[in-house]
């Protein structure tokens, strides 16, 4: 698969999961009156993740550590995203309502 044509689906992806995240969040605000900050961190770890690659679908080749920075800090933020979340389930968990 030619590498162009993979970062435009990981490009497509990641702003795909960005809309989502989004619309998760105020899902979440409507159906449960609550604001999880879980799903603000996510779509902004997805959209680190879809301007890194939009960028090298876009041929930003002279820039290549700044988009291995980009790169690198969206995988954080999932991964402290996924955290967050654990934390507020595990809260829901002791003390339902």
């Amino acid at each position: 698969m030619d590498s162009t044509l993979t970062q435009a689906i990981n490009c497509g992806f990641g702003w795909f999961i960005v809309v989502l995240a989004i619309a998760g969040y105020f899902l979440t605000v409507r159906r449960m009156g609550e604001k999880w900050a879980f799903w603000l961190v996510l779509a902004i770890g997805w959209g680190f993740f879809a301007l890194a690659n939009t960028l090298l679908t876009a041929g930003v080749e002279a820039a290549r550590p700044v988009i291995i920075g980009i790169w690198f800090s969206s995988f954080v933020l999932v991964v402290m995203s996924m955290a967050m979340l654990f934390i507020k389930l595990a809260q829901i968990k002791r003390h339902p309502r």
